[in-house]
């Protein structure tokens, strides 16, 4: 009976394979989860001749590449239509229910040249 094949994957570029295919599994298995949507995970192995005694292929050489098909989740905005046909985030007639976040004057810090910040005094 041959060798099973993970045996034989688990040594390719001294374990290095086994571990990325282990983290790449872990991210497609995370991204459906999160998502709902399907992954894909791809071990492609290519199997090349290295060396030749008398006509007969004494050694091989095995490439890996793993590759991962991750949905990426689309980000979204609510935007309104004013009357000029613009995208806007507020509405013309809707008024401001905060209207004091975000409109605060703040007073414009100094970091010197070692990365110290200095706040000006009133």
């Amino acid at each position: 009976m041959s060798k099973p094949f993970e045996t034989t994957f688990a040594t390719l570029r001294r374990g290095a394979a086994s571990m990325e295919a282990t983290e790449a599994m872990q991210q497609v298995v995370k991204s459906v989860y999160e998502t709902g949507k399907p992954a894909k995970l791809v071990i492609e192995l290519t199997v090349k001749p290295n060396a030749k005694n008398g006509g007969m292929v004494e050694a091989v050489i095995v490439t890996d590449k793993i590759t991962t098909r991750i949905p990426q989740e689309a980000g979204q905005s609510v935007l309104f239509v004013n009357s000029k046909m613009e995208l806007v985030s507020n509405l013309d007639r809707q008024g401001d229910l905060f209207p004091e976040i975000g409109k605060e004057e703040r007073a414009p810090i100094d970091i010197d040249d070692d990365g110290v910040i200095h706040h000006p005094t009133n």
